[in-house]
């Protein structure tokens, strides 16, 4: 089975403007010994939904390798920005739950 990490667990995403889609970038490796499908990313706190696979369709990496995945965030608010996200996937390391990242940067 696939294995799911994010490399760096604590993903910093540097300078975002306030009410502005901001594209930011996020490593997620295959550490496992089969194919891993990504399904969803969402926001923890908002529920946002960040990225979904097409029906049928998620992103596959394959062992041992890693994908950048690129999405919009938009603070509403300045200062420190920190966001929870979940990653779903066919990962062991998932159960139904999603694995927990973090994005950390500032909002101006």
């Amino acid at each position: 089975m696939g294995v799911l990490r994010m490399e760096p667990r604590k993903t910093e995403v540097g300078e975002l403007q306030v009410n502005r889609e901001n594209e930011v970038r996020v490593l997620i490796e295959n550490d496992g010994d089969a194919p891993l499908t990504i399904s969803r990313i969402v926001s923890q706190k908002s529920e946002e939904e960040y990225f979904k696979a097409e029906e049928g369709k998620g992103l596959e990496i394959a062992p041992g390798q890693n994908a950048t995945v690129k999405f919009s965030v938009k603070p509403e608010e300045p200062g420190r920005y920190l966001e929870r996200i979940l990653i779903y996937s066919d990962a062991r390391n998932d159960v139904g739950k999603g694995y927990t990242g973090l994005l950390s940067g500032t909002a101006e």
